[in-house]
């Protein structure tokens, strides 16, 4: 119980940030598509929640969204939807899995995998797996199903959720300030380009004439006289 009052507490403060930030209805449109598509992720449904989350990234960088509010709605349902994959692996348990495997033709044997993997490692397969689909697809599945405690799973689940998204923010960051630095390359270097290219271009032009007017010549020594 204490886990789980625990739990409430940290997603309602989340959603009240959230709130917070969110300044019209658009926004709270999109906020909400990213929690509802990260949600079913974690839950077990195979949804594009990183290309999502990425757009996300992208339109905060350009001021059209709050970065922090981004990451909280995205911390917010991955929490969620792994609680919810949690819960329904506790009770479906393997032959939930297996029965989702054969949903989304993924392979069985990955699911066999998978259960081994947290046989292993525990939490801490919960934790790094956030970067790994398969994992963040049905992990929290195979952690009920392997009935790991309740405390543990909040603990992994929460660290997890908040490292994962974060990480992919910075990721976004990184990737759009590379592209920003290579575009003012190519802005600032085509000109010193230019020259070079205009006379490559000359270079070309004259060896492709040089090339005809042999050509002409050589057909025209073949030709014989008139008499």
């Amino acid at each position: 119980m204490t886990g789980l009052v625990a739990f409430r507490f940290v997603a309602l403060g989340w959603a009240a940030y959230v709130a917070t930030e969110a300044g019209n209805a658009d926004d709270w449109a999109y906020y909400f598509g990213v929690f509802v598509i990260v949600l079913a992720q974690c839950a077990g449904v195979p949804l594009p929640a990183v290309a999502v989350l990425l757009g996300a990234y992208a339109s905060a960088r350009h001021g059209d969204l709050n970065l922090a509010a981004v990451i909280a709605v995205g911390s917010l349902g991955a929490m969620l939807g792994s609680t919810i994959g949690y819960v329904l692996g506790r009770v479906g348990g393997r032959p939930l899995m297996l029965r989702l495997a054969q949903r989304f033709h993924a392979d069985e044997n990955r699911i066999l995998q998978l259960e081994s993997f947290f046989d292993r490692h525990g939490g801490k397969a919960l934790f790094f797996g956030r970067w790994v689909i398969v994992v963040r697809l049905w992990g929290a599945i195979a952690a009920g199903a392997a009935k790991m405690p309740w405390p543990n799973f909040l603990l992994w689940t929460i660290t997890g959720s908040i490292a994962w998204v974060a990480s992919l923010s910075v990721l976004a960051y990184l990737a759009g300030a590379l592209a920003n630095a290579i575009g003012d390359a190519l802005d600032i270097g085509g000109w010193v380009l230019v020259p070079f290219v205009v006379l490559g271009l000359v270079i070309v032009w004259r060896r492709r004439r040089r090339r005809k007017l042999r050509s002409a010549g050589g057909a025209g020594d073949g030709v014989p006289d008139a008499e």
